[in-house]
């Protein structure tokens, strides 16, 4: 009887280490995947901001009018007149950390960088709530539209944020 028991025994215990180690292995190759996993979300964020990037540059018409093309880029009289105009200066104000936000996600460490930045906050904001109004001001102005007129907004919130970051010099 003696004999039975212990063979009972040594196959209690060999099932027990064959299942452990195999869901050790399993546990692993799940970390592996999770591993691989992040290392693709982090390319995809890089390649996403890429494009954003180069959407928000090269896709944007702007009224010359509004802004006038010295180095760097300013608003005129009449590209703040639209801004008073639309009352963004108040928008802007009450929900300025949102915008502000969508600034320091993107890291800026130049006035371009924060250019770029401020533009995109316009559109990356744009379905928000109290953003309706530039859908109105669309509709009721049918020559304008997000592509000419995000780079006045845009330049406006720039020269804001630079204000509240004198460390950014160049």
């Amino acid at each position: 009887m003696e004999a039975n028991s212990i063979d009972i025994g040594a196959i209690i215990n060999g099932i027990g280490i064959v299942s452990i180690l195999g869901a050790v292995l399993y546990a692993g190759k799940k970390l592996q995947i999770l591993d691989e996993l992040k290392s693709s979300i982090e390319k995809t964020k890089s390649n996403l901001k890429v494009i954003c990037d180069y959407l928000t540059k090269n896709h944007s018409k702007f009224d010359p009018s509004e802004i006038k093309g010295f180095s760097p880029l300013g608003l005129t009289k009449k590209g703040y007149g639209l801004i008073e105009g639309l009352s963004f200066d108040k928008v802007f104000e009450k929900n300025k950390k949102d915008f502000f936000d969508v600034i320091d996600d993107r890291k800026p460490k130049l006035k371009y960088e924060v250019e770029t930045a401020a533009l995109h906050s316009i559109i990356a904001l744009s379905n928000e709530e109290y953003m309706d109004f530039l859908k109105v001001f669309f509709y009721n102005n049918p020559k304008r539209n997000m592509d000419n007129t995000a780079p006045t907004l845009g330049l406006y919130i720039r020269d804001k944020y630079l204000e509240n970051h004198p460390e950014i010099k160049e």
